[in-house]
């Protein structure tokens, strides 16, 4: 699992490495320099132009030591050195003079100095260290890097973009790609600043790994090979009650294709027996559709209305196409008080939870709630961006005791100890109807078959992404649909099952 630092800490990594290794401050530069090369080049060709654009700190020294290792393998590199009538760090000016050894540099004064070739950028003005907006000169080189013809890769972050912080006053370099030093910034990965970073690559600089054993953040990644393969091992002499019996409620009048999407994903996901409660109108698609699902049929035809007894399922999933009619509002208080284990809550479940907020305080412990942001805004409401969200899903998870999925490019699963962890998986092709039902699956079944509810979430939400990674590897983005998840699904457990992370 990857944590994810702030800016001091990351400064306080980059010192006690320089301590323990011990190693120069100058000499780290080198390593982060050479292994920033060693990534770019298996991207860029040779022949390219590339200009280096360098600040008077340290990221302008990575630029610079960059633009030296570019040059000494053989490729066509025109350095600029921006000037704010700063003195250069120290490793920045000893980098600047190595360069100056084999290549002259540009000092751009004013924004017309700089002259772009229209080939490959790399922007090495600000770091992560960087605290203001970028305004004056340094916004007019920004928007000048922005209008450029060629790609813009950042060193380490985008310049002008913060690494903690949602700011959108000053100028941000659009990255293309931005290649970061051993781990990514939180602002990576929220909707607002994440633009700007493009697609990005962490590359391993050798900072200690003790240092990072021992830090403390309530910030993580989730990735794929994060998943504990042992948690689906079947044994031999295993029958299907070891698996857990799911309960779907979901379904209504012109709604039914998510309640048989988010059934079809709970037995896909391994649920040894399946039940689904619907409303009559459902009765004969759910039971051509998806034989292997068992069928709770209730008295009302449009929607459901009343639940029997749920003492005998290990999970429950709730939610998918239900609707909002009142008489549906109403069983919701009762299985809340009526089901004492963590369920799976969606869609118009949710929905119908903001209609009366009072249920929020009936949701059984560490039950998993899965909204987008809309929802998540009717549920607990407006933010100004992403990272007050963020904050507010955690506050939220802590304060209700549940676990809470916020959906979106880089899903945030917030858990009642106050930790967030981001996905790493899925793509901009599923945001499309459906998607959400099946993840409310393989959920609901991962915590039927005995994994907690923090472990189901975290485990499911990255299960789903990967198994839409998997369809747009088939199906591309456009035309990607949820049923085209639920045909992705085996071959993602047969991935984990095996431990064969591709």
């Amino acid at each position: 699992m990857i944590k994810i630092l702030s800016a001091e800490q990351i400064r306080k990594w980059d010192l006690f490495t320089i301590k323990n290794e011990p190693i120069s401050s100058i000499d780290l530069m080198e390593r982060a320099s050479e292994a920033f090369v060693q990534l770019f080049l298996t991207e860029v060709e040779s022949n390219h132009a590339i200009d280096v654009v360098c600040g008077p700190g340290n990221n302008g020294g990575d630029g610079f030591a960059i633009a030296r290792l570019l040059t000494e393998k053989g490729l066509k590199v025109n350095c600029h050195l921006i000037d704010f009538g700063l003195k250069l760090s120290e490793d920045c000016r000893m980098n600047y003079r190595r360069f100056l050894d084999i290549n002259q540099v540009n000092l751009v004064k004013q924004a017309k100095d700089l002259n772009l070739t229209g080939g490959v950028v790399i922007d090495a003005i600000f770091g992560s260290g960087l605290n203001r907006p970028a305004t004056g000169l340094a916004a007019e080189v920004i928007q000048l890097i922005n209008q450029s013809e060629g790609k813009t890769v950042s060193v380490d972050m985008p310049s002008g973009l913060f690494a903690d912080k949602v700011n959108l006053s000053g100028k941000i370099v659009e990255a293309d790609w931005t290649i970061t030093f051993q781990i990514p910034k939180l602002s990576f990965l929220i909707p607002e600043t994440g633009f700007y970073v493009g697609e990005w690559s962490a590359v391993d600089i050798g900072l200690d790994s003790e240092f990072l054993k021992t830090e403390v953040t309530d910030y993580f990644i989730f990735d794929k090979s994060d998943i504990d393969h042992s948690l689906f091992d079947r044994k031999k002499f295993d029958h299907k009650g070891k698996y857990g019996r799911v309960l779907i409620v979901a379904g209504s009048l012109g709604k039914m294709g998510a309640a048989f999407l988010s059934a079809k994903a709970a037995l896909r996901s391994g649920a040894g027996l399946l039940t689904v409660h619907i409303p009559q109108v459902g009765y004969a698609s759910m039971q051509t559709s998806l034989p292997e699902a068992m069928v709770s049929l209730d008295s009302e035809h449009e929607c459901v209305s009343e639940m029997g007894k749920v003492d005998e399922f290990d999970a429950i999933g709730i939610g998918p196409g239900l609707g909002t009619n009142p008489k549906t509002g109403k069983i919701l208080k009762q299985l809340f008080t009526s089901f004492n284990r963590p369920m799976t809550i969606d869609a118009d479940a949710l929905n119908l939870i903001a209609l009366d907020k009072e249920l929020l305080n009936l949701i059984p412990k560490g039950s998993v709630l899965t909204p987008h942001v809309g929802e998540f805004n009717r549920l607990f409401g407006e933010c100004e961006d992403g990272l007050e969200r963020i904050e507010k899903v955690k506050l939220k998870a802590i304060e209700k005791q549940l676990v809470i999925v916020l959906k979106g490019a880089h899903t945030v699963i917030a858990t009642p100890d106050g930790k967030i962890h981001f996905n790493s998986t899925g793509n901009s092709g599923m945001a499309t109807a459906g998607c959400g039902d099946v993840l409310t699956g393989i959920i609901s079944a991962l915590m039927a078959r005995g994994d907690d509810a923090s472990t189901s979430a975290k485990v499911g939400v990255c299960i789903h992404g990967w198994a839409g990674d998997l369809a747009e590897n088939t199906v591309g983005k456009t035309a990607l649909m949820a049923s085209d998840l639920l045909s992705a699904l085996p071959e993602v457990f047969r991935n984990v099952e095996n431990s064969d992370f591709i």
